[in-house]
């Protein structure tokens, strides 16, 4: 199985771009200092509903955002369909 690393990594910046990947990072280094926080205005027996509010606000942020760029997967392929176009020159 041949696999095209340009291809392999227009993909990747596509789908995980590097203005998402450092605010990512950033959040997972924070998360101690988030957690705690947290429990400072979140009573412990509503940490899981709290948490639980934070999850579905996530996953409705990112299906706004998935949903809104259109555009993008256009030019996904537009950026495949070039490198495939050098690779087979």
């Amino acid at each position: 199985m041949d696999v095209n690393t340009r291809v392999l990594k227009a993909y990747l910046d596509h789908f995980l771009p590097r203005d998402v990947v450092g605010p990512v990072i950033i959040v997972f280094s924070l998360e101690g200092v988030i957690d705690g926080i947290f429990n400072l205005y979140v009573p412990d027996e509503f940490s899981t509903l709290g948490w639980g509010l934070i999850f579905v606000l996530a996953i409705a942020t990112v299906a706004y955002w998935g949903s809104v760029d259109e555009p993008a997967t256009e030019e996904l392929q537009e950026r495949i369909d070039e490198i495939e176009e050098r690779t087979d020159e």
